[in-house]
């Protein structure tokens, strides 16, 4: 079996236990509801836990989601810092350096922000304009 089928597998089997659960909860002592309802919560957050666990790891997987992401954070790493010249560059070394459309059109939507933020925004356009004549010429 796929470690991913096994993981999915587990998932399911732990899906499946929760309502056995709750219905044998429903016969607990009333003093004990608070106890069940912190109970459902945690495993309610465990839930989300897990969710955002595969998330990652199917993002990581994938270069070019990995990538978009890495992008995604820089910028805002440049922008906490006030460094949106420095993240220009970046952006426009991207989009020169890959053969990744994928990526090319999520670092010129980037850019153009940047550029947009930072008062330039007839170069924001060029830079769409670029991407979306790039994109035509692809179809």
């Amino acid at each position: 079996m796929k470690p991913k089928t096994k993981a999915i597998s587990k998932r399911l089997k732990l899906m499946c236990s929760i309502p056995l659960l709750l219905v044998s909860l429903q016969f607990v002592h009333a003093d004990n509801l608070a106890e069940i309802d912190m109970m459902q919560k945690f495993m309610g957050l465990m839930q989300d836990y897990y969710g955002i666990i595969d998330v990652v790891y199917e993002t990581s997987r994938d270069r070019e989601k990995s990538a978009i992401l890495q992008l995604q954070k820089i910028m805002d790493i440049y922008k906490e810092r006030g460094d949106g010249a420095e993240a220009i560059v970046l952006f426009q070394s991207v989009i020169k350096k890959t053969k990744s459309y994928t990526i090319r059109n999520a670092a010129a939507l980037m850019l153009s922000d940047l550029l947009k933020e930072t008062g330039q925004s007839s170069k924001a356009v060029n830079v769409l304009k670029e991407a979306l004549e790039d994109n035509l010429a692809t179809l």
